[in-house]
């Protein structure tokens, strides 16, 4: 059984017009009494828009499904559940239907650490930190803001650098006998370039 993944994706099309053609053929799936491709995910798999876009779904890795789309000013934002990691096949499948198109992510999959993103700019992921804790999850554009906010939690000014938040958090939770209460995973988003 893999480990499931939260996966966004905005697709910024050459033009308006395929944000919107994108966007349509995503809402035809979902519109559907039953799936486009027998799956075992539902009407949203992956795979049903790659077969939608002409593609083979056997040919294209997609283990995943879309959860919500949304077209808002000529961009498609998809959240999708995913298997280990984002699907590049699947994204740069997407590509290569809307020449001049560009997809990008942002992954998170807690069991195995993976925090990416392929936006280096920050046009739409402006997040490259995370703490993940018993309370939830807080996003943080720099390690100052982590930092100051970490260090309230744990009771120390803390300098803006990964190993010393990380020994903060380490510290803090063995002083509470590593107990769920006070559990805390700090992590820093991968920028990749493709």
């Amino acid at each position: 059984m893999p480990n499931w993944t939260s996966t966004s994706y905005v697709f910024k099309g050459a033009d308006d017009k395929q944000a919107k053609d994108l966007y349509e053929k995503i809402d035809s799936l979902a519109k559907m009494e039953d799936p486009l491709v027998e799956n075992g995910f539902g009407k949203l798999w992956m795979g049903c828009l790659v077969n939608l876009l002409g593609g083979d779904w056997d040919k294209v890795y997609c283990r995943g499904e879309i959860i919500d789309y949304n077209l808002t000013d000529d961009l498609v934002s998809i959240s999708c559940e995913t298997a280990w990691d984002e699907m590049p096949e699947f994204r740069h499948f997407i590509e290569q239907q809307y020449p001049g198109s560009k997809i990008y992510y942002q992954v998170e999959e807690c069991g195995n650490c993976i925090y990416a993103t392929n936006d280096a700019d920050g046009e739409f992921f402006k997040d490259r930190y995370c703490l993940d804790s018993y309370d939830g999850l807080e996003y943080f554009e720099t390690i100052e803001e982590a930092a100051q906010y970490i260090g309230e939690i744990v009771g120390k000014d803390l300098k803006p650098d990964m190993r010393e938040i990380d020994k903060a958090i380490d510290d803090y939770m063995e002083e509470h006998d590593n107990d769920d209460v006070h559990w805390m995973s700090f992590h820093r988003f991968e920028v990749y370039d493709d």
